[in-house]
Protein backbone atom coordinates (compact mmCIF):
# COMPACT_ATOMS: atom_id res chain seq x y z
CA UNK A 1 0.00 0.00 0.00
CA UNK A 2 1.30 3.59 -0.87
CA UNK A 3 0.03 5.69 1.66
CA UNK A 4 -1.46 9.46 0.85
CA UNK A 5 1.90 11.49 2.46
CA UNK A 6 4.51 9.10 0.35
CA UNK A 7 2.63 9.45 -2.70
CA UNK A 8 2.67 13.45 -2.51
CA UNK A 9 6.33 13.18 -1.49
CA UNK A 10 7.92 11.33 -4.37
CA UNK A 11 11.12 12.74 -5.76
CA UNK A 12 12.00 11.90 -9.54
CA UNK A 13 15.18 12.26 -9.59
CA UNK A 14 16.58 14.94 -12.76
CA UNK A 15 20.26 14.73 -12.45
CA UNK A 16 23.27 14.46 -9.03
CA UNK A 17 20.94 16.71 -6.73
CA UNK A 18 18.27 17.75 -8.35
CA UNK A 19 14.82 16.04 -8.09
CA UNK A 20 11.72 16.74 -9.65
CA UNK A 21 8.18 16.75 -7.24
CA UNK A 22 4.20 16.71 -8.43
CA UNK A 23 2.76 19.55 -6.08
CA UNK A 24 -0.18 17.25 -5.09
CA UNK A 25 -3.53 19.15 -4.28
CA UNK A 26 -4.55 16.84 -1.71
CA UNK A 27 -2.19 18.86 0.33
CA UNK A 28 -3.11 22.17 -1.13
CA UNK A 29 -3.74 25.42 1.20
CA UNK A 30 -6.42 27.28 -0.14
CA UNK A 31 -4.50 28.24 -3.56
CA UNK A 32 -1.30 26.80 -2.63
CA UNK A 33 1.09 24.13 -1.20
CA UNK A 34 0.68 23.49 2.48
CA UNK A 35 3.64 24.20 4.53
CA UNK A 36 3.81 20.55 5.99
CA UNK A 37 3.70 19.76 2.77
CA UNK A 38 6.72 21.42 1.64
CA UNK A 39 9.25 20.70 4.85
CA UNK A 40 8.02 17.05 4.09
CA UNK A 41 9.44 17.32 0.55
CA UNK A 42 13.11 18.63 1.87
CA UNK A 43 12.97 15.43 3.91
CA UNK A 44 11.96 13.16 1.17
CA UNK A 45 14.66 14.60 -1.32
CA UNK A 46 17.32 14.34 1.56
CA UNK A 47 16.32 10.64 2.07
CA UNK A 48 16.48 9.87 -1.77
CA UNK A 49 20.56 10.82 -1.62
CA UNK A 50 23.25 7.94 -1.87
CA UNK A 51 25.04 10.07 0.98
CA UNK A 52 22.23 10.61 3.49
CA UNK A 53 23.34 9.16 7.07
CA UNK A 54 22.02 8.66 10.32
CA UNK A 55 18.48 10.34 11.50
CA UNK A 56 17.12 13.47 11.07
CA UNK A 57 17.53 15.88 13.68
CA UNK A 58 16.44 19.37 13.37
CA UNK A 59 15.12 21.34 9.90
CA UNK A 60 14.89 25.02 9.56
CA UNK A 61 13.19 26.09 7.13
CA UNK A 62 11.83 29.28 5.25
CA UNK A 63 9.00 29.87 3.03
CA UNK A 64 9.96 32.61 0.58
CA UNK A 65 6.74 32.27 -1.62
CA UNK A 66 3.82 30.32 -2.10
CA UNK A 67 4.25 27.18 -4.27
CA UNK A 68 1.08 27.39 -6.95
CA UNK A 69 2.72 25.33 -10.08
CA UNK A 70 1.90 22.08 -10.66
CA UNK A 71 5.73 21.09 -10.07
CA UNK A 72 8.73 21.90 -8.60
CA UNK A 73 12.53 21.47 -8.73
CA UNK A 74 14.30 20.56 -5.46
CA UNK A 75 17.81 20.50 -5.15
CA UNK A 76 20.19 19.20 -2.10
CA UNK A 77 23.81 19.67 -1.43
CA UNK A 78 25.99 18.35 1.54
CA UNK A 79 27.66 21.53 3.01
CA UNK A 80 29.62 20.13 5.74
CA UNK A 81 30.34 16.37 6.96
CA UNK A 82 31.22 15.78 10.36
CA UNK A 83 32.41 12.42 12.18
CA UNK A 84 28.83 12.02 13.31
CA UNK A 85 27.02 14.76 11.95
CA UNK A 86 25.77 15.98 8.32
CA UNK A 87 24.24 19.51 7.23
CA UNK A 88 22.39 19.92 3.97
CA UNK A 89 20.78 22.39 2.00
CA UNK A 90 17.48 21.54 0.57
CA UNK A 91 16.16 24.23 -1.80
CA UNK A 92 12.29 24.18 -3.51
CA UNK A 93 12.41 26.22 -6.99
CA UNK A 94 10.43 26.96 -9.54
CA UNK A 95 10.53 25.42 -12.61
CA UNK A 96 11.18 28.32 -14.55
CA UNK A 97 14.26 29.15 -16.83
CA UNK A 98 15.24 31.56 -13.85
CA UNK A 99 14.75 28.73 -10.91
CA UNK A 100 13.24 30.97 -8.36
CA UNK A 101 13.77 29.79 -5.01
CA UNK A 102 10.33 28.95 -3.19
CA UNK A 103 11.66 27.30 0.21
CA UNK A 104 14.67 26.50 1.53
CA UNK A 105 15.51 24.55 3.95
CA UNK A 106 18.83 23.39 6.30
CA UNK A 107 18.89 20.10 7.04
CA UNK A 108 20.67 18.95 10.70
CA UNK A 109 21.03 14.41 10.44
CA UNK A 110 23.16 12.32 12.75
CA UNK A 111 23.72 9.18 14.48
CA UNK A 112 21.92 9.35 17.71
CA UNK A 113 24.23 7.87 20.93
CA UNK A 114 23.41 6.93 24.52
CA UNK A 115 24.07 8.81 27.09
CA UNK A 116 24.33 8.44 30.90
CA UNK A 117 22.75 12.03 31.09
CA UNK A 118 19.20 12.76 30.40
CA UNK A 119 16.34 14.67 30.76
CA UNK A 120 12.76 15.13 29.84
CA UNK A 121 9.87 17.41 31.06
CA UNK A 122 6.65 15.36 30.26
CA UNK A 123 3.84 16.25 28.95
CA UNK A 124 0.57 17.46 31.43
CA UNK A 125 -2.04 15.51 32.06
CA UNK A 126 -5.30 16.39 29.26
CA UNK A 127 -8.66 15.52 28.56
CA UNK A 128 -8.28 12.00 26.83
CA UNK A 129 -8.68 11.52 22.91
CA UNK A 130 -12.37 10.13 23.01
CA UNK A 131 -13.86 12.97 25.43
CA UNK A 132 -12.35 15.26 22.58
CA UNK A 133 -14.15 17.76 20.18
CA UNK A 134 -13.15 15.90 16.31
CA UNK A 135 -12.44 19.16 14.11
CA UNK A 136 -14.47 18.77 10.73
CA UNK A 137 -13.08 20.12 7.60
CA UNK A 138 -15.36 22.92 6.96
CA UNK A 139 -16.09 25.26 3.19
CA UNK A 140 -12.39 27.19 4.54
CA UNK A 141 -11.15 24.47 5.22
CA UNK A 142 -7.60 23.54 3.38
CA UNK A 143 -7.86 20.41 1.17
CA UNK A 144 -4.73 18.38 3.50
CA UNK A 145 -7.34 18.80 6.62
CA UNK A 146 -8.91 15.46 4.70
CA UNK A 147 -5.86 13.79 5.34
CA UNK A 148 -5.50 13.93 9.30
CA UNK A 149 -7.78 12.92 11.94
CA UNK A 150 -7.46 16.02 14.79
CA UNK A 151 -9.32 16.38 18.05
CA UNK A 152 -9.21 19.26 20.02
CA UNK A 153 -8.67 18.52 23.89
CA UNK A 154 -7.55 22.17 25.11
CA UNK A 155 -8.51 25.36 23.44
CA UNK A 156 -11.81 27.28 21.75
CA UNK A 157 -10.77 28.26 18.37
CA UNK A 158 -12.41 31.49 17.07
CA UNK A 159 -13.19 32.86 20.72
CA UNK A 160 -11.33 34.92 23.14
CA UNK A 161 -9.47 32.24 25.69
CA UNK A 162 -7.42 33.68 28.62
CA UNK A 163 -4.39 32.37 26.75
CA UNK A 164 -3.37 31.00 23.08
CA UNK A 165 -2.78 27.76 24.16
CA UNK A 166 -4.38 24.84 22.49
CA UNK A 167 -3.95 21.18 22.62
CA UNK A 168 -4.67 18.31 19.72
CA UNK A 169 -4.82 14.99 19.21
CA UNK A 170 -3.44 14.11 15.57
CA UNK A 171 -2.60 11.41 13.20
CA UNK A 172 -2.49 10.47 9.62
CA UNK A 173 -6.35 9.13 8.46
CA UNK A 174 -5.06 6.73 6.20
CA UNK A 175 -3.38 4.60 9.07
CA UNK A 176 0.46 6.07 8.00
CA UNK A 177 2.85 4.95 10.80
CA UNK A 178 4.66 8.14 12.24
CA UNK A 179 8.54 8.67 11.31
CA UNK A 180 10.49 12.11 11.08
CA UNK A 181 8.77 13.05 7.26
CA UNK A 182 5.42 12.72 8.68
CA UNK A 183 6.52 14.48 11.74
CA UNK A 184 7.51 17.72 9.99
CA UNK A 185 3.88 18.00 8.03
CA UNK A 186 2.23 17.14 10.90
CA UNK A 187 4.09 20.11 13.20
CA UNK A 188 2.11 22.43 10.52
CA UNK A 189 -1.34 21.30 11.51
CA UNK A 190 -2.42 23.50 14.46
CA UNK A 191 -4.26 26.51 14.10
CA UNK A 192 -2.78 30.17 14.25
CA UNK A 193 -2.44 31.53 17.40
CA UNK A 194 -4.40 33.88 16.49
CA UNK A 195 -7.70 31.66 16.21
CA UNK A 196 -7.36 31.79 19.59
CA UNK A 197 -7.44 35.08 20.60
CA UNK A 198 -10.41 37.19 18.48
CA UNK A 199 -13.97 36.09 17.19
CA UNK A 200 -12.92 36.59 13.06
CA UNK A 201 -11.19 34.86 11.25
CA UNK A 202 -7.17 36.42 10.24
CA UNK A 203 -5.38 34.68 7.40
CA UNK A 204 -1.77 34.63 8.38
CA UNK A 205 1.14 32.62 6.61
CA UNK A 206 4.09 30.56 7.95
CA UNK A 207 7.39 32.22 6.75
CA UNK A 208 9.77 30.22 9.16
CA UNK A 209 9.23 26.87 11.20
CA UNK A 210 12.21 25.48 12.59
CA UNK A 211 11.60 21.26 13.86
CA UNK A 212 13.39 19.52 16.32
CA UNK A 213 13.37 16.14 16.98
CA UNK A 214 14.60 14.55 20.41
CA UNK A 215 13.53 11.04 19.77
CA UNK A 216 15.28 8.20 17.21
CA UNK A 217 13.84 6.86 14.70
CA UNK A 218 13.22 3.64 16.40
CA UNK A 219 11.58 6.17 19.40
CA UNK A 220 9.10 7.68 16.44
CA UNK A 221 8.10 4.66 15.51
CA UNK A 222 6.80 2.95 18.64
CA UNK A 223 3.88 5.77 17.72
CA UNK A 224 2.69 3.60 14.73
CA UNK A 225 -0.40 4.77 13.43
CA UNK A 226 -1.70 6.25 16.64
CA UNK A 227 -2.49 9.49 17.77
CA UNK A 228 0.02 12.04 18.94
CA UNK A 229 -0.24 15.08 21.48
CA UNK A 230 0.45 18.67 20.08
CA UNK A 231 0.81 21.28 22.62
CA UNK A 232 0.62 24.35 21.25
CA UNK A 233 1.35 27.87 22.55
CA UNK A 234 2.50 31.15 21.57
CA UNK A 235 4.65 33.52 23.40
CA UNK A 236 4.14 36.66 21.96
CA UNK A 237 1.58 38.58 18.99
CA UNK A 238 2.95 41.73 18.12
CA UNK A 239 3.37 43.85 14.94
CA UNK A 240 1.41 41.52 13.21
CA UNK A 241 4.18 38.63 13.66
CA UNK A 242 3.63 36.06 16.05
CA UNK A 243 5.70 33.07 17.54
CA UNK A 244 4.10 29.28 18.01
CA UNK A 245 5.35 26.43 19.82
CA UNK A 246 4.47 23.14 19.26
CA UNK A 247 6.11 20.36 21.66
CA UNK A 248 4.59 17.13 20.27
CA UNK A 249 4.12 13.80 22.58
CA UNK A 250 3.41 10.29 22.01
Amino acid sequence: MTFVLDAATTVNVRSDGRYQVAVDERFWNGDHAFGGWTAAVTVAAWQAEQACRGELVTQNIQFHAAIKGPEVLVETTLVERRRSVDFWHVAVLAPSREHRVLAAATLVAGQRRDSEIGFERRSASYRPQKDSFRLQRQPVSPSWFDHYEIYLAIGRPFAVNESPHSVTYVRESDGRALDAKALTAMLDTPMPRTFFCGERLPFSSTVAMSTHIYASDAELATAGDGFITLDVDCQTIRHRILNQESRAYR
